[in-house]
């Protein structure tokens, strides 16, 4: 049963996307986005403020672009461990082109009065499911070189806390609904977790 929980997981996953974008598409005024957003409201020029907008930059995709291009090029100078560069370059950027894809397809236009620029549409949060997916893979590179358990555990919970703050930063800088967020993570979650099976499966034949 263990064996096939990931797959659950990743079902999980696509229907809580798949919900989000029906509901999104139906242009429904969602009461969820309304009380969240109102919840992570912050004004301008306070720490809140000047923390998220620092925050957010982060799961951009310059920042992203430049943090995969280390990557790469630790796994292949360094580690001469070609495989997972290639897996690590071809999610990253399979997950940035779906991103687009899906945004182009949805076309919901970003909430008014945003905190700082930003341009696109704005179903799913890119911030949101790339950013997952790129600290999710760049978490599990460190951990695969971390022999304790509980450093493993204290930089998987920092990670965890790293992805989810990215998040609230869209919804606090008005650039993203929550249910953008939320259906970013969802499918983000649901790439990854696809992502590292396939990673194993095929890693395993490969070796």
């Amino acid at each position: 049963m263990i064996k096939y929980f990931w797959i659950a997981l990743v079902l999980l996953c696509m229907l809580l996307f798949f919900f989000l974008m029906n509901e999104i598409q139906s242009e429904k005024s969602l009461a969820f986005d309304t009380y969240i957003a109102e919840l992570f409201s912050v004004g301008e020029n306070t720490f809140s403020f000047t923390f998220f907008k620092t925050i957010t930059y982060l799961g951009k995709s310059k920042f992203i672009g430049f943090g995969s291009l280390l990557c790469v090029l630790y796994l292949w100078i360094v580690k001469k461990d070609y495989w997972t560069m290639a897996v690590f370059s071809i999610g990253i950027a399979g997950a940035d082109v779906l991103n687009g894809w899906i945004k182009n397809h949805v076309k919901r236009e970003r909430p008014e009065n945003h905190l700082m620029e930003t341009a696109g549409f704005s179903f799913p949060s890119g911030h949101a499911m790339v950013g997952l997916i790129f600290f999710s893979m760049v978490a599990y590179l460190i951990m695969k070189e971390i022999k304790g358990n509980s450093l493993k555990w204290a930089v998987g919970v920092g990670f965890v806390c790293l992805i989810l703050l990215i998040g609230v930063s869209r919804i606090a800088m008005k650039v993203h609904f929550p249910t953008d967020i939320f259906a970013g993570f969802a499918l983000g979650a649901a790439y990854s977790l696809t992502l590292f099976k396939l990673y194993k499966f095929l890693g395993a034949r490969v070796i």
